[in-house]
This record gives structure tokens, sequence and C-alpha cells, in this order.
């Protein structure tokens, strides 16, 4: 089952807004941030971008094997802040286990595997 906490919708929608997204129930990004970090009791933000946003996810939800996913869509998982070492797209993805390949032979490995 699911699960996700009510910081990650509020980062979440932060992160729609500064990517785009229309503004809804007069929150922006920045208050969305900052409602969070006062639950932490940090400093509130003056501004956001998506790189403080990214430093803020890989606080709130350190040790919740949220960062790779975070850093992929970010676009930063081939940065030496990364978990890569090199620049191989090909490893965004894993690879397609054997015995899954086994059980519908209608299913390819990924490539680079």
């Amino acid at each position: 089952m699911p699960v996700f906490r009510y910081a990650d919708i509020l980062l979440m929608k932060a992160e729609a807004i500064l990517r785009g997204a229309t503004p809804t129930l007069g929150a922006s990004a920045l208050s969305l941030v900052n409602e969070v970090r006062t639950i932490r009791k940090a400093s509130a933000w003056s501004t956001v971008t998506l790189d403080n946003l990214l430093d803020e996810r890989g606080r709130e939800f350190a040790w919740e094997n949220w960062r790779r996913n975070d850093l992929i869509r970010f676009g930063k998982v081939e940065d030496s802040k990364g978990y890569k070492t090199d620049a191989n797209t090909t490893r965004r993805l894993y690879p397609v286990p054997t015995y899954a390949r086994v059980l519908n032979p209608l299913l390819s490995q990924n490539p680079g595997y």
C-alpha cells in the first residue's frame, strides 16, 4: 500500500508550481515550502528555486529512498552529487530481472544491460 506523507504532497505541489503549474487555493511554491519548514522548526525562506527545492527534499526525505528518483526527475543523477560516477544515462533504468524475462518472454532487457 503506497503511503505519502503530507510534506511530500506539499513539496510535489511546490515543484509543480515552480515548473509552470497554476497555483491553487492561494498557495505559492514559497508558501508551501515554508509550511514544511515551519513544521520542522526551520527558518522560513524568502525565495525558492528548483535547486533549493531538491535540497529540501533531500533533507526532508533522508533515509526514505526517494533521493534517486528525485535526482533523475531533476536531471541531476549524473552530476557529481548524484549516485553515479559516470554520465551514462542508460543506468537511470535498472535491468529487468532474468526471472521476469523467463516468466514473460515478451519482456526485453533495458538498453545497456
